[in-house]
């Protein structure tokens, strides 16, 4: 997800500190923006715990209503879109709530409908993407980090897959590490994937998750890319966890690692120590955002900030770039519309300029001919 701090994010979309949703949760700032929503922080007015609150909010699909905190799709074509990711993220979330405590899972409190829009209030976690943990320490995941992170993923989901539900967006920016020693599953993502494949996505494999984690890990730990489900060996991966993600990985006509039993069961083969990455208070201090509460924005800059990633080295995923040229392209169907009807306006005037010649000409003709008849 492209992640703009508060800083670069325009008043218009933001819900202002202070708003009061579902009648107990109070925004205090934000914490940042991606693709398909915004996430705040915020507090339980009735018992003071602070929250994390997430807004189903994708940006090339609907705007917020000017002097209001309703969301609304930008046209008609957007809003079938709009409804059914909006539908998806809050029956994923509802879905959660039933995962509680759980060690290695984010907590959903709960989720409801509000201002045109689906929200989720959820714990709000110390700690770092393990994206941004590998851009602190400019360096590759350790194999013992990615043992860790593995392990911990296979009990999240173990809890998952149990609801009947999926993640559906794996990657370095939905595990989060916890200054605690905990990972977490963060970010989940079946308004995303149900917008690309455009239809439900309840009949969807559990492999993708597993792939999913095992793409992550291997690219954490060489930098490369992974396209496909083609992996290389790597010096920095050693054989036996090689094989495991390649197992998860596995582009032959069958799955090896197709269930998050058959995962747990080949990791247990991996004769790997695990310790959980070192997160530090420097750490979090470090990605916390400042609320910008200056209103003067330079809204061409920020438009920009839209049109493209905030990381040189990341390219907008297909449905990103899909969902803008949609954008684009129902946006200015009126323009197109107002052309054509200037065109169709332009092409009557001279028709009826070349009938009205036509049409004078004939009267003359018919003139001078009565005047040589007499």
């Amino acid at each position: 997800m492209i992640q703009l701090m508060a800083e670069e994010l325009e008043p218009s979309e933001l819900l202002p500190i202070g708003t009061l949703l579902h009648r107990r949760y109070i925004i205090d700032g934000v914490l940042g923006r991606g693709t398909y929503g915004i996430t705040y922080f915020g507090h339980d007015d009735k018992t003071g715990t602070r929250l994390a609150i997430k807004e189903y909010f994708p940006y090339a699909l609907a705007h917020r209503i000017e002097k209001s905190f309703t969301l609304t799709p930008k046209n008609q074509a957007c809003g079938a879109l709009f409804f059914l990711g909006s539908e998806m993220f809050y029956r994923q979330h509802l879905a959660l709530t039933d995962a509680k405590g759980s060690e290695n899972l984010v907590t959903v409190y709960t989720t409801f409908f509000e201002n045109g829009t689906s929200y989720a209030i959820m714990e709000l976690l110390h700690g770092v993407t393990l994206e941004r943990f590998l851009q602190l320490r400019r360096r590759r995941l350790y194999p013992d980090e990615a043992m860790f992170i593995a392990a911990s993923l296979a009990d999240a989901l173990l809890v998952v897959h149990s609801l009947n539900s999926l993640h559906y967006d794996i990657n370095a920016r939905s595990i989060f590490l916890c200054t605690d020693g905990s990972v977490k599953l963060i970010d989940f993502g079946a308004a995303k994937a149900g917008l690309r494949a455009r239809q439900e996505v309840d009949d969807t494999e559990p492999w993708i998750d597993l792939a999913a984690i095992g793409k992550t890990l291997y690219g954490s730990m060489t930098g490369l890319a992974v396209f496909g489900d083609g992996i290389q060996p790597h010096a920095n991966i050693p054989p036996q966890f090689f094989e495991f993600l390649w197992q998860t990985s596995d582009a032959a006509g069958y799955r090896r690692v197709s269930n998050v039993f058959d995962y747990r069961h080949a990791l247990a083969c991996v004769e790997i120590g695990a310790i959980c990455p070192d997160v530090t208070e420097e750490d979090v201090t470090s990605t916390i955002p400042v609320i910008h509460k200056d209103p003067r924005q330079n809204r061409s800059q920020v438009s920009g900030t839209k049109g493209q990633p905030q990381d040189s080295g990341k390219r907008k995923s297909i449905l990103d770039r899909a969902l803008d040229a949609m954008e684009s392209a129902v946006t200015n169907e009126k323009q197109t519309t107002a052309e054509e009807t200037q065109k169709e306006q332009h092409i009557k005037k001279k028709i009826w300029m070349v009938y009205g010649g036509v049409v004078a000409i004939v009267l003359i003709l018919a003139l001078i001919l009565r005047g040589l008849i007499h």
